[in-house]
């Protein structure tokens, strides 16, 4: 599955920079999710960051140890999307060639 982490950044891009350091090193300590990186959409929001995860609670992992290490980030909010395979839900589409 992908999780992706949109957000609205209120800090500073050295503050940013460091956000970005940081969770790569967390996400790199965590088996079960890798980091895809962080993107620019063509939305509202300032910022998305990707993750490959084996599950929800490995993404909710890498949020925890952020949090518990270094407190609250600076983003002004957030959301969180997550986007299945139809192989992870186990859903057979009735796809017509």
């Amino acid at each position: 599955m992908l999780e992706l982490y949109y957000f609205n950044w209120k800090g500073t891009s050295d503050e940013f920079n460091e956000f970005a350091d940081r969770m790569r090193g967390i996400i790199d300590g965590i088996d079960g999710v890798d980091f895809i990186g962080i993107f620019l959409p063509t939305s509202e929001w300032h910022y998305v960051m990707v993750m490959k995860a084996t599950s929800h609670d490995k993404c909710l992992q890498v949020l925890g140890t952020y949090l518990k290490k270094y407190g609250k980030w600076k983003t002004a909010l957030g959301k969180i999307e997550l986007l299945h395979t139809f192989e992870e839900i186990a859903y057979k589409p009735n796809v017509r060639d």
